[in-house]
């Protein structure tokens, strides 16, 4: 015989009792705001955040945008699935609020990635616009994917990689596109490879080299 589910608040009365203080707090912010979210569910957040198999270091005050991701995609089904509990509804619109909630409250850990960064898988596979809101049924995300990419040390990595780029007068995306087998950008030569030794110079023009193709 199957048993029945146990119910989300039994499941998470340890994490509202141990997490008291900080729910509470989101639940008196949100007072003033048009969105209010069950304090269940804030509860469920710092759970699975505490237990979170990202290896990002995630905690119910300390986030990242692969640490976001990896909560929605693993660990709030994860933790749900280990107590025995469904997967509630409205844990994306819950996790955008505890967001705003502890940026707002100077709660949230230096350490974290910016907002915004925060923000976007909830808009790239949580279905949420740029405002928070439910895209309309079938609209595509209004983000690319950055689900998988961490944060700081990829702009450091791309940041670096323009400046080089740059510095050989090529397009900034030129060599993102060689490493991956692009061939769509375009040429510094216009009628094909320079085969005359004299006309070499002429490579070193920062303009033959501009657009950034398709």
């Amino acid at each position: 015989m199957t048993a029945s589910p146990v119910p989300l608040s039994t499941a998470v009365a340890p994490e509202r009792e141990r997490h008291r203080a900080l729910v509470d707090a989101a639940v008196a912010w949100q007072a003033g705001r048009p969105r209010h979210t069950d304090p269940d569910l804030f509860a469920l957040l710092c759970g699975a955040a505490e237990e979170s198999g990202g290896g990002d270091g995630v905690s119910p005050t300390r986030w990242t945008r692969t640490g976001a991701a990896h909560l929605l995609r693993c660990d709030l089904p994860n933790w749900c699935a280990g107590r025995r509990c469904r997967w509630p509804d409205g844990e994306v619109d819950a996790l955008w609020e505890w967001f705003d909630f502890l940026h707002a409250t100077g709660r949230v850990d230096p350490s974290s990635d910016p907002l915004a960064e925060l923000r976007k898988p909830l808009c790239c596979a949580g279905g949420l616009d740029e405002d928070g809101r439910p895209l309309p049924d079938g609209a595509p995300p209004r983000v690319e994917c950055e689900c998988f990419l961490p944060y700081r040390e990829t702009a450091l990595l791309l940041g670096e990689l323009a400046r080089d780029a740059v510095d050989r007068g090529e397009d900034v995306l030129a060599p993102l596109r060689r490493a991956l087998g692009h061939r769509g950008f375009p040429s510094p030569w216009p009628d094909g490879p320079v085969t005359d030794p004299d006309d070499l110079d002429d490579l070193d023009d920062p303009s033959r080299w501009s657009g950034s193709g398709p």
